[in-house]
């Protein structure tokens, strides 16, 4: 899928109330850069983690931590050091240091904290407190890079597809002359009856095959 229709899915279920950039603050009326984007769903909605982490904060934020004013925080750190901040919420749903995958309930909607009303900040800081950045445009960037070693990995699943193909016909080729020469020493009947059947029961064929090896090889060394 898609980077772009990655971040889609995962906003689909959202109204965006208040996008990243410059704002009047709701509180004072003054202009604000607010460093996230605001998400509705409804109150106590599940929300779930935009990206695979590590959970490094889940609980009511508190000035000086960098999580003051936010109410319960569930911060995710991603595979590239980044934290997403789920903020506001009602209740976290998950502890410290618990690995979560895309997809995951970190917690319930609420509006916990500095809120006028039930909603999710969401919030992506590259590099801790203060290193904010366009969440949308983060997690664009963020699927746009993991898309680069899936693709690397389905290429080389091909390959080894296509060696193992050319090492089939390889070893039926030269079963196929095995079966000529054991037929040219009548110990078998019927070559290309054998031939068929080792490409529709090659394991039995070779179990039958290594018997006949054995039959001629026996004969050759007590040929008097």
């Amino acid at each position: 899928m898609p980077e772009c229709s990655v971040v889609d899915s995962l906003l689909a279920e959202y109204r965006i109330t208040s996008p990243y950039g410059p704002r009047k603050d709701p509180f004072t009326g003054k202009s604000a850069f607010h460093t996230g984007i605001d998400l509705v769903k409804t109150h106590l909605a599940p929300i779930y983690s935009f990206t695979d982490g590590v959970v490094t904060h889940a609980k009511e934020g508190v000035s000086g931590t960098g999580y003051g004013g936010f109410g319960v925080v569930v911060a995710v750190q991603d595979r590239s050091g980044a934290t997403h901040l789920y903020a506001h919420l009602h209740d976290a749903a998950v502890r410290v240091g618990q690995r979560v995958k895309r997809g995951d309930v970190v917690g319930r909607q609420g509006s916990t904290g500095r809120s006028t009303g039930s909603h999710l900040h969401y919030e992506v800081r590259r590099k801790g407190y203060g290193t904010h950045t366009d969440p949308i445009a983060y997690l664009r960037e963020h699927y746009a890079a993991v898309k680069v070693p899936v693709v690397a990995a389905e290429l080389t699943e091909k390959a080894e597809v296509a060696v193992m193909e050319t090492i089939k016909d390889w070893q039926l080729q030269l079963a196929d002359k095995a079966i000529d020469s054991l037929a040219a020493k009548a110990v078998l009947n019927n070559a290309e009856e054998w031939k068929a059947r080792l490409r529709s029961e090659p394991e039995k064929v070779r179990d039958d095959m290594a018997w006949l090896v054995f039959v001629l090889t026996d004969r050759a060394t007590n040929k008097r």
